[in-house]
């Protein structure tokens, strides 16, 4: 379709996936409602960039969850924020992955030139030697054996070093040498390369508390748990194009209201004067079993971070 054309990608993630390929060379966008395994190869790298698609994972249904990590991801990396893979998006999620190693190909080795020798018609006949006389061998003398000279223990003779008059004469220190076994070179293991994990960039609020964590909740009840700070902000967006009324509790007692009205944000506070970090528990409960509702969770102690005191 589109790969060998010159434009394609690179990483070993994506690169000669004939979908993604389309959407990188802007042939076609994946979007809510699309399947199959582009999309599941979509939520696997999100998931691994630590950006959640809670309910359904890498099942490779392009649905409400998949469209808002994708939103998510756009928002960090600074892209359009429209919740589509298209040419951007994927070719921003083909560069946080490794390339492809490619392989040089070997070229045959050249067979080497034989030149062609005439073979002669009739063998030469062999050149028969003159006969020697024969010849009284002659004894020689005997001679004494001779004991060779024993070789120095260094490889190199002493060398003397002249001292002025009235200066005795130092003899440089005789050093003996050791034979060593050479080391095998043990065999190459290769090991697989682990791409290296990137983590989103934390955004602050205006009080300084940092971006936690963020998700979704669907129906008319829901809850999650979070370990953050004393003081927390928790963000919340209905996803839907209707208002719904949301009530949401928490473990310490604390119970706020409010009118989610479609595509507007609302912040909800929440301080407790306890030990850090605290044990959050957030119970929600909306006026529709179709709602949808993104959450953002911002706190002054993050996990990991080295801030924390």
């Amino acid at each position: 379709m589109t790969i060998g054309d010159g434009h394609d990608l690179k990483s070993s993630r994506f690169a000669g996936d004939e979908v993604l390929e389309a959407c990188f060379d802007k042939e076609r966008v994946l979007r809510r409602g699309d399947s199959g395994p582009a999309v599941k190869k979509i939520q696997e790298a999100l998931i691994f960039l630590e950006i959640p698609v809670p309910g359904a994972g890498a099942n490779g249904i392009f649905g409400d969850e998949t469209e808002l990590a994708v939103r998510s991801y756009q928002e960090a990396r600074g892209l359009k924020v429209d919740g589509v893979i298209g040419s951007e998006t994927i070719g921003s999620l083909d560069e946080e992955f490794p390339g492809v190693v490619e392989k040089t190909p070997v070229s045959s080795a050249t067979e080497p030139y034989v030149s062609e020798v005439p073979t002669p018609l009739k063998p030469t006949p062999p050149v028969k030697p003159p006969r020697a006389s024969p010849v009284e061998p002659v004894k020689a003398p005997d001679v004494p054996p001779v004991k060779a000279p024993r070789a120095p223990k260094v490889g190199v003779p002493p060398l003397k070093i002249p001292q002025p008059p009235g200066v005795p004469t130092v003899e440089p220190p005789i050093m003996t040498t050791q034979a060593v076994p050479l080391e095998q070179t043990p065999d190459r293991v290769t090991r697989p390369i682990t791409p290296p994990v990137t983590r989103l960039p934390h955004t602050v609020d205006s009080r300084g508390r940092k971006f936690h964590a963020a998700g979704t909740w669907k129906g008319d009840k829901s809850s999650f748990g979070a370990e953050a700070g004393k003081s927390i902000r928790l963000e919340v967006k209905n996803l839907k194009s209707k208002e719904s009324n949301v009530i949401i509790k928490t473990n310490m007692g604390e119970v706020k209201e409010s009118v989610l009205l479609p595509g507007k944000l609302v912040d909800f506070e929440f301080v407790e004067i306890d030990k850090e970090p605290f044990i959050w528990r957030f119970y929600i409960e909306t006026d529709s079993k179709d709602s949808l509702i993104e959450w953002k969770l911002y706190s002054n102690w993050v996990p990991g971070d080295s801030d924390n005191p």
